[in-house]
Protein backbone atom coordinates (compact mmCIF):
# COMPACT_ATOMS: atom_id res chain seq x y z
CA UNK A 1 0.00 0.00 0.00
CA UNK A 2 2.84 2.14 0.90
CA UNK A 3 4.42 1.60 -2.23
CA UNK A 4 1.51 1.97 -4.38
CA UNK A 5 1.11 5.82 -2.33
CA UNK A 6 4.89 6.41 -3.30
CA UNK A 7 4.07 5.90 -6.87
CA UNK A 8 1.17 7.87 -7.38
CA UNK A 9 2.98 10.85 -5.20
CA UNK A 10 5.65 11.01 -7.75
CA UNK A 11 3.63 10.74 -10.53
CA UNK A 12 1.25 13.58 -9.55
CA UNK A 13 4.86 15.52 -8.47
CA UNK A 14 6.06 14.85 -12.50
CA UNK A 15 2.67 15.90 -13.93
CA UNK A 16 2.66 19.13 -11.82
CA UNK A 17 6.39 20.05 -12.93
CA UNK A 18 5.23 19.54 -16.28
CA UNK A 19 2.30 21.67 -16.17
CA UNK A 20 4.82 24.34 -14.63
CA UNK A 21 6.83 24.31 -17.24
CA UNK A 22 3.80 24.89 -20.12
CA UNK A 23 2.85 27.44 -18.03
CA UNK A 24 6.06 29.75 -17.25
CA UNK A 25 7.38 28.71 -20.95
CA UNK A 26 8.61 32.19 -22.58
CA UNK A 27 6.60 32.24 -26.15
CA UNK A 28 7.28 35.89 -26.96
CA UNK A 29 9.10 36.79 -30.03
CA UNK A 30 10.94 39.96 -28.34
CA UNK A 31 12.69 40.39 -25.04
CA UNK A 32 9.95 42.73 -22.81
CA UNK A 33 11.25 45.34 -21.14
CA UNK A 34 9.80 48.41 -18.66
CA UNK A 35 10.63 51.32 -20.78
CA UNK A 36 10.86 50.95 -24.29
CA UNK A 37 13.57 53.36 -26.92
CA UNK A 38 11.98 54.59 -29.82
CA UNK A 39 13.72 53.87 -33.16
CA UNK A 40 16.38 56.51 -34.34
CA UNK A 41 14.83 57.41 -37.36
CA UNK A 42 16.57 60.86 -37.69
CA UNK A 43 19.82 62.41 -35.65
CA UNK A 44 22.01 65.96 -35.78
CA UNK A 45 24.80 67.59 -34.29
CA UNK A 46 24.91 71.38 -33.67
CA UNK A 47 27.00 74.37 -31.74
CA UNK A 48 25.56 76.60 -29.64
CA UNK A 49 26.76 79.84 -27.91
CA UNK A 50 24.80 81.20 -25.34
CA UNK A 51 25.08 84.16 -22.84
CA UNK A 52 23.63 84.26 -19.05
CA UNK A 53 22.79 87.66 -18.05
CA UNK A 54 22.45 88.07 -14.01
CA UNK A 55 23.83 88.71 -10.64
CA UNK A 56 27.35 88.77 -10.47
CA UNK A 57 28.25 89.57 -14.21
CA UNK A 58 27.14 87.96 -17.57
CA UNK A 59 28.28 84.30 -18.57
CA UNK A 60 29.37 83.34 -22.13
CA UNK A 61 29.12 79.43 -22.90
CA UNK A 62 29.42 76.99 -25.90
CA UNK A 63 27.88 73.73 -26.26
CA UNK A 64 28.26 70.77 -28.24
CA UNK A 65 25.29 68.29 -28.90
CA UNK A 66 23.99 65.42 -30.43
CA UNK A 67 20.03 65.54 -31.34
CA UNK A 68 17.87 62.14 -31.72
CA UNK A 69 14.44 61.94 -33.80
CA UNK A 70 14.91 65.94 -33.03
CA UNK A 71 13.48 65.95 -29.52
CA UNK A 72 16.17 64.91 -27.44
CA UNK A 73 19.67 66.50 -27.47
CA UNK A 74 22.82 65.42 -25.30
CA UNK A 75 25.70 67.42 -24.98
CA UNK A 76 28.88 68.75 -23.20
CA UNK A 77 28.63 72.76 -22.24
CA UNK A 78 30.92 75.14 -20.78
CA UNK A 79 30.48 78.37 -19.46
CA UNK A 80 33.19 81.30 -18.13
CA UNK A 81 31.68 84.29 -16.32
CA UNK A 82 32.85 87.41 -17.09
CA UNK A 83 32.68 90.01 -13.72
CA UNK A 84 31.64 93.48 -13.55
CA UNK A 85 34.27 96.25 -12.50
CA UNK A 86 32.65 97.83 -10.67
CA UNK A 87 35.41 99.13 -8.23
CA UNK A 88 36.19 102.94 -9.22
CA UNK A 89 40.49 101.41 -8.70
CA UNK A 90 39.98 98.81 -10.76
CA UNK A 91 40.02 96.00 -8.03
CA UNK A 92 38.12 92.97 -9.22
CA UNK A 93 36.13 91.94 -6.47
CA UNK A 94 34.16 88.61 -8.00
CA UNK A 95 35.34 85.82 -8.64
CA UNK A 96 35.56 84.01 -12.09
CA UNK A 97 33.36 81.22 -11.99
CA UNK A 98 33.50 78.32 -14.40
CA UNK A 99 30.64 75.83 -15.19
CA UNK A 100 31.49 72.74 -17.49
CA UNK A 101 28.67 70.40 -17.81
CA UNK A 102 26.66 67.41 -18.90
CA UNK A 103 23.62 68.65 -20.69
CA UNK A 104 20.22 67.21 -21.83
CA UNK A 105 17.67 68.92 -23.50
CA UNK A 106 13.84 67.99 -23.91
CA UNK A 107 12.61 69.69 -27.18
CA UNK A 108 8.90 67.98 -28.07
CA UNK A 109 7.39 69.79 -30.84
CA UNK A 110 10.89 70.85 -32.44
CA UNK A 111 9.30 71.29 -36.12
CA UNK A 112 7.19 74.38 -35.40
CA UNK A 113 8.59 77.75 -36.31
CA UNK A 114 8.23 78.76 -32.35
CA UNK A 115 8.98 76.14 -29.81
CA UNK A 116 9.44 75.20 -26.17
CA UNK A 117 12.96 73.48 -24.78
CA UNK A 118 13.98 72.39 -21.13
CA UNK A 119 17.46 72.22 -20.77
CA UNK A 120 19.05 70.45 -17.82
CA UNK A 121 22.75 70.90 -17.32
CA UNK A 122 24.84 68.82 -14.78
CA UNK A 123 28.43 69.49 -13.78
CA UNK A 124 31.43 71.12 -11.62
CA UNK A 125 31.41 75.20 -10.32
CA UNK A 126 35.02 76.45 -10.01
CA UNK A 127 35.46 79.70 -8.64
CA UNK A 128 38.95 80.72 -9.64
CA UNK A 129 40.10 84.69 -8.08
CA UNK A 130 42.45 87.30 -8.82
CA UNK A 131 45.93 86.98 -7.45
CA UNK A 132 46.50 90.80 -8.93
CA UNK A 133 45.44 93.04 -5.92
CA UNK A 134 46.82 96.11 -7.00
CA UNK A 135 44.77 99.22 -8.34
CA UNK A 136 44.76 99.48 -12.33
CA UNK A 137 44.66 102.92 -12.87
CA UNK A 138 46.78 105.53 -12.13
CA UNK A 139 49.55 103.37 -10.27
CA UNK A 140 49.60 100.56 -12.29
CA UNK A 141 53.29 101.87 -14.05
CA UNK A 142 54.44 100.44 -10.97
CA UNK A 143 52.80 97.25 -10.85
CA UNK A 144 55.51 94.39 -11.79
CA UNK A 145 54.11 92.59 -14.98
CA UNK A 146 53.56 89.19 -14.67
CA UNK A 147 55.21 86.69 -17.01
CA UNK A 148 52.74 86.06 -20.01
CA UNK A 149 52.58 82.23 -19.19
CA UNK A 150 51.42 82.92 -15.47
CA UNK A 151 47.77 82.64 -14.95
CA UNK A 152 46.38 85.69 -13.15
CA UNK A 153 43.93 83.37 -11.10
CA UNK A 154 44.25 80.85 -8.45
CA UNK A 155 42.08 77.76 -7.93
CA UNK A 156 39.06 78.15 -5.46
CA UNK A 157 36.00 76.17 -3.97
CA UNK A 158 34.67 73.65 -5.94
CA UNK A 159 30.57 72.97 -5.98
CA UNK A 160 28.54 70.35 -8.08
CA UNK A 161 26.21 72.52 -10.33
CA UNK A 162 22.53 71.81 -11.36
CA UNK A 163 21.06 74.21 -13.81
CA UNK A 164 17.52 73.77 -15.55
CA UNK A 165 15.89 76.01 -17.54
CA UNK A 166 12.91 76.67 -20.35
CA UNK A 167 13.91 78.47 -23.32
CA UNK A 168 11.74 79.86 -26.33
CA UNK A 169 13.09 78.63 -29.70
CA UNK A 170 12.54 80.32 -33.07
CA UNK A 171 13.84 78.16 -36.38
CA UNK A 172 15.41 81.20 -38.52
CA UNK A 173 16.37 78.79 -40.68
CA UNK A 174 16.87 75.37 -41.54
CA UNK A 175 20.18 74.89 -39.86
CA UNK A 176 20.15 78.09 -37.83
CA UNK A 177 18.39 78.63 -34.73
CA UNK A 178 17.92 81.51 -32.18
CA UNK A 179 16.45 81.11 -28.32
CA UNK A 180 15.86 83.76 -25.60
CA UNK A 181 14.78 81.74 -21.99
CA UNK A 182 15.68 81.66 -18.14
CA UNK A 183 17.09 79.16 -15.67
CA UNK A 184 18.31 79.00 -12.09
CA UNK A 185 21.65 77.05 -11.01
CA UNK A 186 21.71 75.35 -8.13
CA UNK A 187 25.27 74.70 -6.07
CA UNK A 188 25.51 71.81 -3.75
CA UNK A 189 28.40 70.56 -1.34
CA UNK A 190 30.57 71.75 1.23
CA UNK A 191 32.50 73.99 -0.75
CA UNK A 192 29.44 76.06 -2.16
CA UNK A 193 29.80 79.84 -1.79
CA UNK A 194 26.75 82.24 -2.17
CA UNK A 195 27.65 83.62 -5.65
CA UNK A 196 27.59 80.08 -7.10
CA UNK A 197 23.75 79.84 -7.48
CA UNK A 198 21.96 82.66 -9.14
CA UNK A 199 19.22 82.82 -11.69
CA UNK A 200 19.71 83.96 -15.39
CA UNK A 201 18.28 85.06 -18.69
CA UNK A 202 19.49 83.17 -21.59
CA UNK A 203 20.19 85.00 -25.16
CA UNK A 204 21.56 82.39 -28.03
CA UNK A 205 22.17 80.66 -31.57
CA UNK A 206 22.26 77.02 -32.36
CA UNK A 207 24.02 76.04 -35.50
CA UNK A 208 23.71 72.80 -37.00
CA UNK A 209 21.60 69.93 -38.52
CA UNK A 210 19.03 69.00 -36.40
CA UNK A 211 17.12 66.23 -38.34
CA UNK A 212 19.15 64.35 -40.66
CA UNK A 213 17.07 61.32 -41.34
CA UNK A 214 18.93 58.14 -42.52
CA UNK A 215 18.33 56.36 -45.66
Amino acid sequence: MKQLLFVLLLAFQVQAQETLIKIKKDTSSQMKTLFQLKKLNSFGLSLQSQTLLGKGGPERGMTFQIHLNNKLSIGLTSFRSYPRKDDPNGYVPEPRRRFNAFTIEATPVANKVFHLSFPLSIGRIQEDFSTNMYPQSLYSSYVMPQPIWQDPFEYGPKALGIQPGINLEVNIFKYIKAFGGVNYRFAMGEEKTPGMSRAAGTLGVKVGVFDYHKK
